[in-house]
């Protein structure tokens, strides 16, 4: 098929082409290209000489391609985990140091296309690391110190050919740093104890806060503020409550219903501090129920977006006499809470649980965190027998009181036990305030109370 016309070029008359001793012919190369359907035809010349004794030859030129009119085709460019470099799924988030990986497809052109790879912390420039020759593959990794965590990186595929450039970008990836994540997770097992409570304001001036409202004697309650620098600047304490300090937060048992706290606060700029203080039950014994809630933070306000979750529970179950970890509730995902709740789930007692958090990307996950062991308390401990001794001081005017009890259930969760004399078995005649007494303490010696006559006195004690 011919797509020129014939060309011609006269010794005598047509203008020389040096460096060429022959003539040349010039024809615009957009004509040709115009008959290029983009599969790279192959084209030739065929010339026809003549000399002056009207002698001729014909001579046909090697087939050529003629450059193209169009770059490479655009490519499809995914993210890879540098660990599961088979698995050619597109993810957003990985968790291993200073390297990003990507697999493409695409780019097509009839021409042999050179390809480019860098990476951007956009998806238009490789301004991480620059553009570098590849041979041919399509899936490579790039490893450098200027890949740091908690940034997005976005991998960059460059087509060339004789007409031009294609480049090509993932969505993105994300890296994460495992063993500071890891450090910074905290599993909590039952109610979120973070979430609403009630709220108590505090005046700059205040060194005492009398609650308005009443707590439940012998039960946990958290004392947590908005303010992320409340720990830094608030001292708490009580003779009314138990105090324990745990992770930087403040957790009250009463002895009373409304326990007076003693505070001392350092801040200047403001006029009025917002307590907030709700129940929060222990995590190592819980009731039992048939749903069971987990929920889990982070320290440091550490960023985990686009990390999915996957939580399950284990069961510890004894086989020939060694301690075997089980699933006992199989794996749950959460993408974008940090909570969940296993239903219908049917404890035993005397068994030992915990839950079993994964992170993940959409392609594996990490090896689990764990939280706290828990047990289920299927019915609150109770006391089976009181066996009273009460010795009297004619001198001190006062008795030594000593008592024994046997507790029905489990009773390692029992923080304190208040006690009183009664006049009668039932608690309902009291004699004297409730006194306070801790597991495995001492006897009170020298108790003074009000009454002392031939009427019987009954020991009353709460748990």
């Amino acid at each position: 098929m011919v797509f020129s016309p014939l060309l011609e070029w006269r010794l005598e008359s047509s203008t020389p082409c040096p460096p060429y001793t022959g003539g040349c012919f010039k024809y615009p190369l957009s004509r040709l290209q115009n008959h290029d359907n983009g599969d790279g035809l192959l084209f030739y010349v065929n010339v026809h000489l003549y000399n002056n004794a009207g002698h001729c030859t014909s001579i046909r030129t090697e087939t050529f391609r003629l450059p193209s009119r169009f770059p490479p085709g655009h490519g499809s460019v995914f993210d890879l985990d540098p660990e599961m470099m088979n698995i050619a799924t597109d993810i957003d988030v990985h968790f291993t140091a200073n390297v990003v990986c990507a697999g493409w497809k695409g780019f097509k052109h009839h021409e042999t296309v050179s390809l480019e790879v860098g990476i951007g912390l956009n998806r238009t420039s490789a301004n991480v690391i620059p553009f570098q020759g590849i041979s041919d593959v399509n899936k490579i990794c790039l490893n450098s110190s200027s890949i740091s965590n908690n940034s997005i990186y976005f991998f960059l595929v460059k087509a060339t050919c004789s007409d031009g450039s294609t480049t090509s970008a993932s969505n993105g990836v994300r890296l994460y740093d495992e063993p500071s994540l890891k450090n910074q997770l905290k599993i909590n097992v039952g109610k979120d104890c973070f979430s609403n409570g009630m709220e108590v304001s505090i005046a700059l001036d205040s060194t005492l806060i009398e609650l308005q409202f009443p707590l439940i004697i012998g039960q946990r309650y958290v004392l947590f503020a908005e303010d992320s620098k409340w720990k830094n600047v608030l001292r708490i304490d009580t003779s009314d409550a138990l105090v324990q300090i745990r992770d930087d937060f403040y957790f009250l048992i009463p002895y009373t219903e409304k326990p007076n706290l003693q505070v001392q606060l350092n801040i200047s700029n403001r006029n009025i501090f917002r307590l907030r203080i709700n129940r929060c039950p222990a995590e190592n014994i819980l009731p039992n129920n048939n749903q069971l809630n987990i929920s889990w933070t982070f320290r440091k306000n550490a960023t985990t977006e686009d990390i999915v979750f996957s939580a399950s529970l284990l069961a510890s179950v004894s086989v020939n006499g060694s301690d075997l970890e089980t699933v006992f509730a199989p794996s749950q995902a959460s993408v974008e809470s940090f909570d969940l709740t296993f239903h219908n789930m049917n404890f035993e007692e005397q068994t030992c649980y915990k839950a079993s958090l994964q992170m993940c990307n959409n392609v594996r996950c990490l090896c689990p965190s764990h939280s706290r062991s828990f047990t289920v308390e299927f019915q609150a401990p109770d006391i089976s027998f009181i066996r009273a001794e009460l010795k009297l001081k004619n001198v001190e005017e006062c008795a030594d009181v000593k008592a024994t009890w046997e507790i029905i259930g489990q009773s390692d969760n029992v923080a304190f036990y208040q006690w009183s004399l009664s006049r009668d078995n039932e608690g309902g005649k009291i004699l004297s305030v409730w006194k306070m007494c801790f597991p495995m303490r001492h006897p009170f010696s020298c108790f003074r109370f009000p009454i002392l006559d031939s009427i019987i006195h009954y020991f009353t004690i709460l748990n």
